[in-house]
């Protein structure tokens, strides 16, 4: 009942949850350093994104861990913070951190700090564009540069979108979330990627099997939705390579 109750919250409020922004922050911490890192984070600098955003000057905080091999070289990031604000007017990085670091407590920085055995690889400034409301663990997330912006946030609004509330809704390929996001800050030819959708699982094995190759059956609960997408998709002119990079990451922890 409770996880309805979430869900129908969650619903209520999609409307608003579309033009939120959020600051993703990508670290790299090495294995050595990963429970230092964890219960740092999780136990000390969380209760700053909790006075935040009770003070409303914040939407949501959370904190999520790549799946796969976490020890590659200091510029591949291995977590990702996501902190969200309700408009680009309310958001203020200074002033969260500034006007709450009391959280904390009486503590010694040197204690509870990350950054001098962490690297920061990059960050981005993104918009939600869209989404399909429900609860997830794991997150697919699918890093895109299509030629045309504007026709891939179309064509997954009008088109992709109604398949993946039938996913959501009705518990097929396990689905239990879908969103799209697009960068606002850094942009460029050079740049990694321009916008992502999401694809969210509650298990591991979920997002693998949604990963793994697969022939559609005829009589498969979705085959006439998947079929009919597949015979007016443009995805493969929008993105003739595909998706940049595919990546699952787990959900450590989350704070709203």
């Amino acid at each position: 009942m409770k996880k309805l109750y979430l869900i129908l919250i969650a619903m209520l409020f999609a409307g608003s949850m579309n033009g939120q922004i959020s600051y993703l922050q990508y670290r790299h911490v090495p294995a050595d350093q990963d429970a230092k890192f964890l219960e740092r984070e999780t136990k000390h600098w969380s209760k700053i994104a909790k006075s935040a955003i009770d003070k409303g000057q914040m939407k949501s905080w959370s904190l999520w861990k790549k799946v796969g091999i976490t020890n590659a070289d200091e510029f591949t990031p291995n977590y990702v913070f996501v902190n969200t604000f309700e408009s680009l007017d309310k958001m203020d990085l200074d002033k969260v951190w500034s006007d709450n670091i009391n959280a904390i407590g009486d503590v010694k920085m040197e204690d509870i700090e990350t950054s001098s055995f962490t690297t920061t690889t990059f960050d981005y400034f993104i918009q939600s564009e869209d989404h399909v409301a429900g609860e997830y663990k794991y997150a697919l997330v699918n890093y895109a540069k299509p030629i045309d912006l504007t026709a891939f946030m179309q064509e997954n609004k009008t088109l992709w979108k109604p398949v993946h509330e039938a996913n959501v809704s009705n518990i097929l390929n396990n689905m239990t979330y879908w969103g799209m996001s697009s960068v606002i800050y850094p942009t460029g030819n050079q740049d990694r990627f321009t916008i992502f959708t999401v694809d969210g699982f509650n298990k591991l094995n979920h997002a693998l099997e949604y990963l793994r190759y697969t022939e559609t059956s005829d009589n498969s609960p979705n085959a006439a939705a998947w079929n009919d997408v597949l015979g007016k998709t443009k995805m493969d002119s929008l993105m003739p390579n595909g998706f940049e990079r595919r990546i699952i990451y787990e959900r450590i922890m989350t704070i709203d």
